[in-house]
């Protein structure tokens, strides 16, 4: 029960962070959303000693969802504020040097920081550039919502037909849990929405790139969610945390979107 209030919670703050003509109450949600799920990942990274460099985290973080939203050109901001981040993070692990006499986590320390900031943030920021920038309204909302049903449609596909019928492990050594028939059901997941999408909030899309977009967002929102295991195998943590009642972490449910978010900001760039 708790896990369907959450949900569908989150699924209304998300509907009208989408479809508000004003793009800046998507803007909040994503922002507090991100500073969550980078503490997550900073938090999984302790568990394996890794101290994350976290004020340099933060700023650089806020930049780059600066960069995104308020420039049609968020490259100008990536590589100066990743540069930055990378060396003020070597500067501050000069400075403790001094006061330190194991050096073995360093490495470790610079290279989780750098992770966390590309992987949560960076890569969520993509949708804050087709947030920004898609215009007129509602063609943002439309690529939006096509993108996180998908999301949603694959997740709950893979759920309800690998509870089911799942019989045969797709990665056990990474997710216990998932299953070959529950992934066959994600991508049926995934096509039903693309199609349900285009027959009525979003005429404008081609059938093929309905298609193609579900069968490769499938892909490699799967990918994303591996992905998000192994870093919670690796930390020996079962969620990322327990935030949301039912669900676990944030970072739990981005998995998937983080992998996502440029597909479909290169998508609205190339060919929408």
């Amino acid at each position: 029960m708790k896990r369907v209030v959450s949900g569908l919670v989150l699924i209304s703050l998300l509907g009208f962070a989408v479809w508000s003509q004003t793009p800046y109450f998507f803007l909040i949600l994503a922002s507090l959303v991100l500073a969550l799920a980078l503490w997550e990942f900073f938090s999984l990274a302790e568990k394996v000693g890794c101290n994350c460099h976290k004020i340099q985290g933060y700023l650089a973080s806020a930049v780059i969802v600066y960069g995104f939203s308020q420039s049609t050109q968020p490259e100008k901001f990536l590589l100066p504020t990743l540069a930055c981040l990378l060396i003020t993070m070597m500067i501050t692990s000069l400075l403790e040097s001094k006061k330190a006499e194991d050096f073995s986590k360093v490495l470790g320390s610079v290279a989780a920081t750098l992770l966390g900031v590309c992987y949560v943030v960076l890569l969520a920021s993509f949708l804050l550039g087709v947030r920004f920038n898609a215009n007129p309204y509602p063609k943002a909302s439309q690529l939006l919502s096509l993108f996180f049903l998908i999301i949603v449609a694959s997740d709950t596909g893979a759920y309800y037909v690998g509870k089911n019928f799942g019989k045969h492990k797709l990665v056990p050594l990474i997710s216990p849990g998932k299953t070959i028939e529950g992934s066959v059901g994600g991508i049926l997941g995934s096509i039903i929405a693309a199609l349900v999408s285009k027959f009525t909030f979003f005429p404008e899309l081609l059938l093929s790139h309905a298609l193609v977009l579900a069968l490769v967002m499938n892909i490699i929102g799967q990918m994303g969610d591996l992905f998000e295991s192994l870093l919670k195998r690796g930390a020996g943590a079962k969620d990322a945390a327990s935030i949301i009642p039912g669900h676990g972490g944030l970072l739990d449910r981005l998995d998937s979107i983080l992998f996502n978010a440029p597909l479909l900001y290169y998508y609205f760039i190339y060919f929408s």
